[in-house]
Formats: C-alpha cells, structure tokens, sequence
C-alpha cells in the first residue's frame, strides 16, 4: 500500500499561496546556473512545497533564500528536494522539499513566521 504525501510528512502544513518568494540556484542542462525565484503553495516548520517551471531531481540539496515578506526577513537555508511532481504542460512543477540547513536565529524567525500564518 502506497503511503499518501500527508502519511509521510512529519510536521502540519497550512495550506495557503503565501507571498513568501523562494529563490534558489538551478544547474541547467548546459552546466549554467540560474537563480529561479517562484512561491510556496503550502508551509510547515519542517519544509514547503514551490511551484516552478523546471524539475528539480529527487534528493538534490539546494541553498534557497526565503523572502517572508517586509515584515519578517530573508532568509538563508539549505533543502532536500523530497519530492517532484509535473502539473502541466506548460511545463509547471510542484516540488516538496525538507529544510535540513537552518542556522538557529533563522530557524527561530521561521516558527514563529509558519505560527502566525
């Protein structure tokens, strides 16, 4: 029996299109590298998943910068991508991933960012 995303995920998502942008670097096919930025469909203090237009391979681990809006900060951590899913033919992305890099002050600002949504 297959297990659903929501049996694997360890921490509760709200599930909201937020203002928050997520950046990160892409290694393009031809070996360049460009920074993508896109939104957060849904959030937890564990991870988010992000709408982009390109896939990103399954346990890649990517530096992003996390834009919680002028009332908040801009924050630097590091993901696993845990999951990639094709939406559409534009093409269009869902990707999941796990924050695994958060220094502590950073960690603190995005609890207490994910508590008040």
């Amino acid at each position: 029996m297959l297990e659903s995303l929501d049996d694997l995920r360890r921490d509760t998502r709200v599930a909201t299109e937020h203002t928050i942008t997520v950046s990160f670097v892409h290694q393009q096919e031809s070996g360049r590298a460009y920074s993508n930025p896109c939104r957060s469909q849904d959030i937890s203090v564990g991870g988010l998943k992000i709408l982009t237009h390109f896939p990103v391979p399954l346990g890649s681990i990517i530096p992003m910068e996390i834009d919680l809006g002028e009332q908040w900060a801009v924050i630097e951590v590091k993901a696993e991508v845990k999951w990639c899913l094709e939406i559409d033919d534009a093409p269009t992305f869902y990707i999941g991933v796990k924050l695994i890099d958060v220094d502590k002050s950073n960690l603190q600002v995005w609890k207490k960012f994910v508590q008040n949504l």
